[in-house]
């Protein structure tokens, strides 16, 4: 059952201090929130966890921005350089952490166990840095934001904005960057889903894993057979944008007057397992070397 006991809208400002929790309870508790730039970011110490919500919109006026706390420093990426992590694998050879987790690359595992020993963090809380996951949700407006992350790097951390099992969500007019994991991720069946007018980047903050857009998680979640319908219109993939702009598997996905701006050797657009594809007037930037890439399973039309 889906949870509405909002009226009112309710204009929050930032107080300086974390306001993960006080956002969440805003937006369970009023139909609209209104998130007001003019005291500053409003920093979030984790992701803010919409669940079994529908009806709801969230505004920013005056240049709102969500901040996470955690920021990939300049001090830790001398840290990863000096400890070679570009130079390790990312397709296997991993092993445990030091609070007894298992990863499955040797670059992730490397990082992390940096991370947990520079901080003295095994519950790895660092990992938990983002902006808002709709689980579960219903008619979800996002207009007019910022959400800027710590900056991608490879723990297999929190979105910036991701969706699960979600539908019928509109995100307009946003600028998304620097996700730890990925900038807007959305999976598990998510549907009917429309981003437009939206920015998608990343800043010197990031390290590494600059892999934008994702959409369905993994070939074996078939579950994502007819699903997966998702609009984009009018968006823009700008500098620092290495992959996933967006990747797809099973989705049927529109890419609208879409632009990419960004310069990478790696394929743009990437139609992966059952996935179709349609991409209409687009404009890729002399910097992209691959706009798009398709298994033999899938299809992208270009018009």
């Amino acid at each position: 059952m889906m949870v509405s006991t909002a009226h009112a809208a309710l204009t929050i400002t930032s107080n300086g201090a974390n306001m993960s929790d006080s956002l969440l309870a805003a937006i369970r508790t009023h139909d609209t929130v209104i998130l007001d730039g003019t005291k500053g970011e409003i920093i979030l110490d984790h992701t803010v966890v919409l669940k079994h919500l529908e009806y709801k919109t969230i505004i920013g006026t005056h240049d709102a921005c969500l901040r996470t706390r955690f920021r990939v420093t300049k001090d830790i990426r001398t840290m990863l350089d000096s400890a070679h992590v570009m130079d390790l694998s990312t397709a296997g050879d991993g092993g445990l952490l030091s609070n007894g987790m298992m990863v499955r690359e040797q670059r992730e595992r490397k990082t992390r166990q940096l991370l947990i020993d520079r901080f003295n963090d095994p519950d790895e809380t660092f990992r938990s840095s983002g902006g808002i996951q709709l689980s579960h949700c219903r008619h979800i407006t996002i207009r007019g934001l910022r959400i800027q992350g710590p900056g991608a790097i490879d723990v297999s951390g929190n979105d910036l904005l991701g969706m699960d099992h979600s539908m019928y969500i509109s995100i307009d007019s946003c600028v998304l960057m620097d996700g730890m994991d990925g900038n807007m991720d959305i999976t598990s069946q998510s549907d009917s889903i429309t981003i437009s007018h939206c920015y998608f980047g990343y800043s010197a903050l990031s390290y590494d894993h600059m892999n934008s857009n994702l959409i369905g998680a993994a070939d074996r979640v078939v579950a994502d057979r007819g699903k997966l319908h998702v609009t984009y219109a009018y968006c823009t993939w700008g500098e620092g944008c290495q992959q996933r702009m967006p990747m797809v598997r099973f989705g049927t996905i529109l890419l609208d007057h879409c632009r990419w701006e960004c310069t990478t050797a790696h394929p743009a657009v990437d139609v992966r397992r059952e996935a179709t594809v349609i991409i209409n007037s687009p404009s890729f930037g002399p910097g992209v070397q691959t706009p798009y890439r398709t298994a033999p399973d899938a299809q992208c039309i270009i018009r």
